[in-house]
């Protein structure tokens, strides 16, 4: 009696799914699909923006192990929540310095960020390297996060180059009302 149950129950189980496939893989009908449009209500208005942040200046050069500074901008219309720093290492005639990458909400101060050393983004950047690497920490519409470069090991001139780049896919965050 308990195989019969069996058998019922794997039959329903299986009719089920090949009907649930059906009507998934099934495309709908012109009557059925709707086109949503956006619509403003009273004094409310819809609206569009943009991501954008920059970086100034782009290229830094050392010749000693210094630390050096960029401010990072937003100079788009919509709050950021990740931002994505490329880093591209030149190779230099000799040695082998290596490089570390600090932002900070508020500018550099005697190489510290407010008493402490910043957010590290990354690990450490090698010569003649390019590495995409991302940071939560990201300035406010219209305003600035500070980037601060450390080396260790320079004997020739080096450059690092940065860049930046927002993947719409990070900025996760939810509607916005306005004029209301």
């Amino acid at each position: 009696m308990r195989t019969r149950h069996f058998r019922v129950a794997c039959r329903t189980a299986g009719a089920t799914a090949v009907l649930l496939l059906a009507v998934l893989a099934a495309p709908p009908r012109a009557q059925a699909v709707s086109v949503v449009k956006a619509k403003a209500a009273k004094t409310e208005s819809v609206t569009s923006g943009k991501w954008l942040a920059t970086v100034s200046p782009t290229t830094l050069t050392f010749t000693t192990n210094t630390a050096q500074t960029s401010t990072v901008a937003n100079t788009g219309t919509i709050a950021l929540t990740a931002i994505s720093y490329k880093v591209t290492i030149s190779n230099p005639v000799t040695g082998t310095p290596t490089f570390t990458l600090f932002v900070c909400p508020v500018a550099w101060s005697g190489g510290t960020c407010s008493g402490g050393a910043g957010t590290q983004i990354g690990t450490t950047y090698a010569k003649s390297s390019t590495i995409t690497v991302s940071s939560a920490v990201v300035p406010a519409i219209g305003g600035n996060v500070y980037l601060q470069a450390t080396s260790v090991g320079v004997t020739s001139s080096v450059t690092m180059t940065l860049g930046t780049s927002i993947s719409s896919a990070t900025q996760l965050r939810a509607a916005i009302r306005t004029n209301q």
